[in-house]
């Protein structure tokens, strides 16, 4: 094949592609992928609140607002796809036309001409292609927001459901994530695992291979909790990005535990660190509260309410009760209050 023929085949292919286009085939699949997605919405949001997750309620307020918009602008969006295939048609014949009869020794002019009409009909090809993606990008980009919120509420109950520890009864989960304790500070000796922030506690569980040859080969799995925090221990936490260009999020907490009066956590996957400051201040304030999808046992905010305030071992006043809470460590004596 010559240079002009292989050129002259090149165009020709090139005309074909824009077939699909002109008929808008991507556009209408990707179309139906957004209304598929919308409806699916509100079943995998039941899904997360069957395995128990009792926060962010602004979920299904989501799903409800995805799909009313989406029904808003269903017809007009079919519409539109229907009237710029009708608008693109005559560019189409006239521009086959021209492909068909083009010789396969055709001359530069020849090729020249062709390539213009197909850098036009590509042009008004993008041109509609926006006008209909800009019907529903913005509903698009919102409903792929809110299954990214669902993959890291899956995930979280993931970690919960493979947890080495119990969660208390009347304990709601909110947030977890991958984290680093930094015990030492030397990297390799700190254990990895999971952060844990519920309405009650924050909970760092070692969870990682330990012992790897060559830190490929063989090792032992550690899974276990190395501390816990009643949220009222929790005086004060700061977030920090720190390392090479700030790669490194650390949490760093003030706490009244006897046994850790200061912890620094690295948490990692991607995760803010200030987001998780924000967090876990608005989870000992009660500003989470708000979110709840799932409201605690009634019965059990009655034996929050009457709980008591003295120690029934040695009379120390009990530490204040956070929302949800179900048992109290008297810091005197370590006795535990159970109600």
């Amino acid at each position: 094949m010559t240079d002009i023929a292989a050129q002259v085949k090149l165009l020709r292919d090139r005309f074909d592609a824009f077939h699909e286009r002109a008929h808008m085939t991507a556009i209408t699949r990707e179309v139906s992928d957004v209304e598929a997605r919308i409806k699916s919405l509100t079943p995998e949001i039941q899904k997360v609140r069957s395995r128990g997750y009792a926060f962010r309620s602004y979920l299904e307020q989501k799903a409800d607002v995805l799909e009313k918009n989406w029904r808003d602008i269903q017809l007009r969006v079919h519409r539109a796809i229907q009237d710029e295939i009708e608008n693109l048609r005559d560019d189409m014949d006239r521009t086959e036309r021209r492909v068909r009869r083009m010789p396969d020794a055709a001359d530069e002019a020849e090729i020249g001409g062709v390539t213009e009409w197909l850098d036009n009909l590509d042009h008004k090809l993008e041109a509609a292609e926006k006008r209909i993606q800009s019907m529903y990008q913005t509903l698009k980009s919102d409903t792929q927001n809110a299954f990214t919120q669902l993959h890291e509420v899956n995930w979280c109950l993931d970690q919960k459901d493979e947890a080495s520890f119990d969660f208390l009864a009347g304990e709601s989960l909110f947030l977890a994530a991958k984290a680093e304790w930094v015990a030492t500070g030397k990297d390799k000796q700190d254990p990895d695992g999971i952060l844990y922030l519920t309405d009650q506690r924050l909970i760092f569980e070692q969870k990682e291979t330990t012992g790897k040859r060559l830190g490929m080969f063989g090792g032992k799995q550690e899974q276990e909790v190395e501390w816990e925090l009643p949220l009222h221990q929790i005086e004060a936490v700061r977030a920090e990005n720190k390392g090479l260009f700030g790669g490194k999020d650390m949490l760093y907490f003030d706490t009244t535990s006897g046994q850790h009066r200061q912890i620094t956590v690295e948490v990692k996957g991607g995760v803010d660190c200030k987001f998780w400051q924000q967090q876990i201040q608005r989870m000992i304030s009660g500003d989470v509260a708000n979110e709840r999808a799932i409201q605690p046992d009634p019965e059990l905010i009655e034996q929050l309410r009457s709980a008591p305030t003295a120690c029934p071992v040695c009379g120390g006043t009990l530490p204040r009760i956070v929302a949800g809470q179900n048992q109290i460590t008297c810091e005197y004596c370590g006795g535990v209050v159970r109600f």
